[in-house]
């Protein structure tokens, strides 16, 4: 009898472990249109790195899986931010550094020590 009560309570408790675990993350994500890039936000949001792949997917499709990633991830914006901040703020880790991995990386240099002749100076 006891062995039966403690097989019900250790399966009570997995039950509420899970609902606990999936609880944390119940903010819910939907597309407001059936355009490509809505898909690939909810996606980013809620989907696994194989969802996010048969999503891209369907976006250019002469395109390398690469350039569609890139072109993601760096033009794409869900709800005003960047798809890859977007998932990450959404939770999916997964995915956010699977997009962010893809970003450009911007770097400007500048040579304060050279002389630009074609400067027009006007005091005044």
């Amino acid at each position: 009898m006891n062995i039966s009560k403690a097989k019900l309570l250790l399966v009570a408790l997995t039950l509420t472990a899970a609902n606990l675990a999936t609880a944390g993350n119940s903010q819910t994500y939907v597309a407001q249109n059936d355009l490509t890039e809505s898909k690939i936000c909810v996606a980013a949001a809620t989907g696994s790195n194989s969802r996010m792949n048969s999503t891209i997917k369907q976006m250019l499709p002469t395109k390398l899986m690469h350039t569609k990633y890139t072109l993601v991830a760096n033009k794409l914006k869900c709800n005003g931010m960047n798809v890859a901040d977007f998932a990450e703020q959404a939770g999916n880790i997964e995915v956010a550094n699977k997009l962010k991995s893809y970003r450009t990386k911007n770097v400007k240099i500048q040579d304060i020590a050279a002389i630009d002749t074609n400067t027009a100076i006007i005091n005044g």
